[in-house]
């Protein structure tokens, strides 16, 4: 049901949209001395993926941010001082506002439906409360708080002033390509805009395959245009994108999505249809590849294919593998998170290695849980939080996604002892934990009363079963015994040997967790480890 009324909460967007969305973000506490020098790696192992807003139904319905409905959320700003996010709710042709409690339209009007029975958009400037959006997608602000949306079906750059206004400063509404000031410049499906400190503003063009760039006013196009062309069919053919690192004014594209600046100025490229992220630097005023190819190497397209190949890689950043990447983020560190759409999932590039970072990929869903194993559908976007958070527009789930890392519970002090946490529960036992060659113990009562297995015993040896499966171990061995509940069996060997102290049977933790499908991680700050299903 699409809500028309206006609410208090209008009020409130309209209050959070005239702040800064400053998004400043500030690294997490140490867990990984491996990855030390970077807080989205030193966070990976404790990652959580949650939903933040929005139901999974594609509507328009605000309220609490838990109900509210989104049609395509594309991007997403994060005001670290409001706790908020301003969210391109692209296909129902408005910005929300999405605080944790609440989700509110923040700018654009609701004009009608369409035969679709979806808001219809329209290229209407004023007020937030009365400007009209056609599939706003990507945002970005400027030093002084201003918002600038790339407007894609209106084929225009818009821009919220402090003030609540909301004016075109670029292109008015007609398809084209061309330079020049205000109205006289022409876009096509522009999908994402960055805004540098000393407020250039640069869009991705998309549908024209260029990087454009917006300075006093005056839009210009920095690299070139493509030529290419291909035949879908006898007699009917299209321009289509190209690629080709080098000087910025030979460069070629292939439907640029996504732009990040970082912290000397350069900026990211999504370099969508070729499936790469590329990299302008404006010193040298150069283009290069730096993840999904080998730089200045030209990519041999399949006959009339307008895209280049894609699929899935981690590794080194050169033979790394993308699917229609869009939106980026740089950290403080100089990484770049990267949305991966159609492998729905976040990836990370840091020095010149790529890993994935939340999401299952190849798998579309919007199932929380730790985020290697929660599931994302097609996110377009991401954004920086505090405390190595980030934040997904979730397009294909119409949800807005949070990944944060696991936050120790605050009764939980580091003591010197051994803890064992499940979640946000400290599992207190008699006997503490006990590390033995690099592998904790814990009492066989922890793993009966906590974790929920069965025991018995048997010809001196301890029979620990759990949803039909049982394991047979002995004090002393690093045998066990596993008897699935068809009757097959197999022997599994430990690390270490089990052990009897102080009349108490010990057995490693990790292993009878993980064969119960949790996942595992130590906790080197508070030596604690870690329980968590792995979906939530």
């Amino acid at each position: 049901m699409i809500n028309k009324q206006k609410t208090a909460a209008l009020t409130l967007a309209a209050a959070v949209l005239l702040g800064s969305f400053s998004g400043s973000v500030h690294a997490a506490s140490s867990t990984s001395a491996a990855a030390a020098a970077d807080s989205v790696l030193r966070n990976k192992p404790l990652y959580e993926v949650y939903t933040a807003a929005g139901t999974g139904v594609s509507e328009l319905t605000n309220g609490k941010s838990a109900a509210a409905a989104f049609r395509e959320p594309t991007s997403l700003l994060y005001d670290s001082g409001a706790d908020a996010f301003l969210v391109a709710d692209s296909r129902n042709q408005n910005l929300r506002v999405v605080t944790p409690s609440q989700t509110a339209t923040a700018a654009g009007i609701y004009i009608g439906d369409d035969e679709l029975n979806s808001p219809i958009g329209s290229l209407l400037d004023g007020s937030a409360a009365e400007a009209a959006f056609n599939r706003p997608s990507g945002l970005a602000e400027d030093a002084s708080g201003a918002v600038y949306v790339a407007d894609a079906e209106n084929n225009a750059i818009r821009k919220i002033t402090n003030e609540g206004k909301v004016i075109t400063i670029a292109g008015n509404g007609v398809m084209g390509s061309a330079d020049g000031s205000g109205e006289a410049a022409r876009f096509y499906h522009p999908l994402d805009v960055a805004v540098s400190g000393n407020g250039v503003i640069y869009v991705a063009d998309t549908l024209n395959h260029v990087i454009r760039q917006i300075k006093a006013g005056k839009v210009t196009t920095l690299n070139a245009a493509s030529t290419r062309i291909v035949e879908y069919f006898p007699g009917v053919v299209e321009g289509v994108g190209d690629y080709e690192d080098g000087p910025l004014s030979q460069a070629k594209f292939n439907e640029p999505s996504g732009l990040a600046l970082d912290a000397k100025g350069n900026l990211y490229v999504s370099d969508t249809g070729n499936n790469r992220i590329r990299y302008i630097d404006f010193k040298t005023q150069t283009v290069t590849t730096v993840a999904g190819g080998v730089t200045g190497t030209a990519i041999n397209y399949q006959t009339n294919d307008p895209y280049s190949a894609g699929g899935y890689a981690d590794g080194n950043a050169a033979s790394a593998k993308f699917q229609t990447p869009r939106g980026l983020a740089v950290t403080p560190e100089g990484g770049v998170l990267i949305a991966d759409s159609l492998n729905h999932v976040i990836r990370y590039l840091y020095k010149g290695m790529v890993s994935t970072i939340a999401g299952t990929p190849g798998e579309e869903g919007r199932t929380s849980g730790v985020a290697g194993n929660a599931t994302l559908n097609r996110p377009t976007d991401v954004a920086l939080m505090e405390n190595g958070a980030f934040a997904i527009a979730d397009a294909g789930s119409n949800t807005i996604r949070v990944v944060i890392p696991y936050t120790v519970p605050g009764q939980l002090k580091a003591d010197g002892r051994i803890h064992l946490l499940y979640h946000q529960n400290v599992l207190d036992a008699d006997v503490a934990p006990i590390i033995k060659a690099g592998t904790t113990f814990v009492p066989l009562r922890v793993l009966t009363e906590k974790l929920g297995f069965k025991v018995k015993y048997a010809g001196g040896s301890a029979v620990l079963e759990h949803n039909g499966v049982s394991y047979t171990v002995k004090s002393g061995s690093a045998q066990i015994m596993k008897k699935l509940s068809s009757g097959a069996t197999e022997t599994l060997t430990l690390r270490s040997a089990t052990f009897t102290s102080d009349s108490r049977l010990f057995l490693p933790v990790r292993f009878f967790a993980e064969e119960l499908g949790l996942d595992v991680q130590w906790l080197s700050d508070t030596r604690a480890v870690l329980l968590r299903n792995k979906k939530f």
